[in-house]
């Protein structure tokens, strides 16, 4: 899908230079030494600064150590470049950072010749759905095969009921299908063959889900099911997702989905950052559920609850100047947003998160990926 983009200046975040010198994984999604099983890169725009015609970058990371920038194009619409990373594939991923309603999503991402820098376009709303500037975090990825359990797709609404994505913008690390059925209006079912193992293995991943479109849709992703066709013996993993309007209201729209099971970590080798699914929408303190639950450090994790919607999400181990987070509200019609407020406390990061329906805060479960 093309993107036309007119001229503009740029602000431009190096990548840090000690890191790929000391032969650590960059942007943590590749081990040393084989960095090019997962490329990708992230930027990360706070929420004062969204207003600005060159945002200033929070944090940027860019596995092929070259230099990410954002342009305001107008108010909650942006363009984000990310140096060297240009592909006619892979997925985005966005979220919005944000104390007050929001929702951001991407409009799409250009195609660009390998090497080239690849631009992708950030749209933002407010709990009414007009444009409106925000805060957010915009992850690309592009894998190859000899990943850990990782899938991702995007759904482009194709013509009749089941779709096959473009394989290009597909990937399944089990060397097997995708595809996604609609079900009703914002009602959808995507097909992950061989990821049903990640069940049987006890190992359920969690999935982040990114309304794909100029106006920004509250995209979600529901339980995960083992599911074996009558016909072909095939066996899948079916995800449910759920897209509605700010207004709460189901609404067709296109999207980007990623099942990740512990971070795509491979037998032996465990990659660096953390996952969980926030279960418990009204605990006022607890522990995530171990099955859904994954940190590198080994380290523990978990939620408190400070009043409707308002959650803080404490990753043991980590640094809270570095990494950034992705968030999707759990199986509803809510809307969960990254908070712009992140503290760090000796050894420990601490991710606000807050959730809305309706424009109102609203308690919510959630999934929240980390990645340093």
């Amino acid at each position: 899908m093309g993107v036309a983009l007119a001229p503009a200046v740029v602000w431009v975040f190096d990548q840090s230079r000690a890191t790929i010198a000391a032969g650590r994984p960059v942007c943590g999604m590749s081990p040393p030494g084989e960095p090019s099983l997962l490329a990708g890169g992230y930027v990360v725009v706070d929420s004062p600064d969204a207003a600005r015609p060159r945002p200033a970058l929070r944090r940027s990371c860019n596995s092929r150590e070259a230099g990410n920038h954002v342009v305001r194009r107008g108010a909650g619409h942006y363009d984000v470049r990310l140096g060297k990373l240009g592909v006619d594939g892979g997925t985005v991923e966005v979220t919005a950072i944000s104390d007050e309603p929001r929702i951001c999503g991407a409009e799409g991402w250009g195609i660009a010749g390998n090497g080239t820098d690849l631009v992708a376009q950030v749209a933002c709303a407010d709990g009414s759905g007009a444009a409106r500037d925000s805060g957010f975090v915009l992850n690309f990825r592009q894998a190859q095969p000899g990943t850990g359990d990782l899938a991702y797709l995007r759904y482009d609404d194709q013509p009749g009921k089941l779709s096959i994505p473009e394989p290009n913008y597909s990937f399944n690390s089990a060397g097997s299908a995708v595809s996604v059925e609609r079900r009703g209006t914002g009602e959808y079912a995507v097909y992950l063959q061989d990821m049903q193992r990640s069940l049987e293995r006890k190992m359920p991943g969690v999935a982040k889900v990114t309304s794909l479109g100029p106006v920004p849709r509250a995209c979600n992703p529901g339980a995960g099911s083992a599911w074996t066709s009558p016909r072909s013996h095939k066996s899948f993993l079916v995800l449910k997702v759920r897209c509605t309007d700010a207004a709460g209201v189901a609404t067709d729209t296109r999207f980007t989905v990623t099942y990740v099971v512990r971070l795509a970590s491979r037998p032996g080798e465990r990659t660096a950052g953390a996952q969980l699914r926030a279960d418990q929408a009204h605990a006022r303190r607890y522990t995530p559920t171990s099955r859904y639950q994954y940190n590198s450090t080994g380290s523990s994790m978990t939620i408190e609850r400070a009043g409707p919607g308002r959650y803080a999400v404490e990753l043991t181990g980590f640094d809270g100047e570095d990494g950034m987070a992705q968030v999707s509200a759990f199986d509803g019609d809510a809307s969960c947003a990254v908070a712009h407020s992140a503290g760090r406390l000796h050894d420990t990061t601490t991710v606000g998160v807050r959730c809305w329906q309706n424009g109102r805060p609203a308690d919510a479960e959630f999934v929240l990926l980390h990645q340093p």
